[in-house]
């Protein structure tokens, strides 16, 4: 199985994480594509994230349709912060040592790499897709990621063999001017959210009056 984990906190999801997704399952030919939202992120206790049930049964609505993509649940059920180097080790240890699991995130999530939870455990654990994100560009994060771990690759280049076999794939993705920000904003400022995020995610929102006020996590 060619598995790609993608995690985040979906605060809320929205069409531009649902593009990525299935432009990376195409371009990688993945099998499936599993949804993690985070329950309690380290780097991100911001004041607006809601409650982790929401940002589940907003993913769940999202991802409907699609047959390629899942949710997991799995940060949500384990207690404390939620480390990325757990998760992976979990997904490792359940779909055996013969699937490729490939981590997926962006350059600027990358960027931010060596201050997670054992880096470089969870380096180990799979492969890497690092897909382009405004502000943080592909180049800048290959020079982060050789000058950080030490490894060695040739410039310009967009898949890395990583000492332990896994891959660093780098991969340029549609440009799209959509963010869980933004959308907070306009359910704020009362604005429309049509084409911003499915219609489903939308009316959750609404009847259950999120993000209209700010919160704290």
């Amino acid at each position: 199985m060619r598995i790609g984990i993608f995690g985040g906190t979906f605060n809320p999801i929205h069409l531009g994480h649902l593009i990525v997704a299935e432009e990376i399952r195409e371009s990688f030919s993945l099998e499936r594509i599993l949804f993690v939202p985070s329950a309690r992120p380290p780097h991100k206790l911001e004041p607006e994230l809601i409650d982790a049930e929401h940002r589940l049964e907003m993913t769940r609505l999202a991802i409907q349709g699609n047959p390629y993509f899942d949710i997991s649940a799995i940060e949500h059920q384990r207690r404390g912060f939620s480390y990325s180097v757990d998760t992976v080790e979990s997904f490792r240890k359940e779909c055996g040592k013969e699937a490729a699991l490939f981590f997926i995130l962006g350059t600027d999530a990358f960027s931010d790499i060596n201050t997670w939870h054992e880096p470089k455990r969870l380096i180990g654990l799979c492969n890497f897709i690092v897909i382009s994100r405004p502000g943080f560009s592909l180049e800048d994060a290959l020079d982060f990621f050789t000058s950080t771990f030490g490894i060695k690759a040739e410039p310009g280049s967009r898949q890395i063999l990583l000492p332990n076999g896994h891959c660093l794939y780098l991969s340029d993705v549609i440009p799209l001017g959509i963010s869980s920000t933004l959308i907070r904003a306009r359910i704020r400022e009362g604005q429309s959210l049509k084409y911003l995020l499915p219609e489903s995610v939308a009316s959750y929102i609404i009847s259950n009056g999120l993000y209209a006020e700010k919160r704290r996590f």
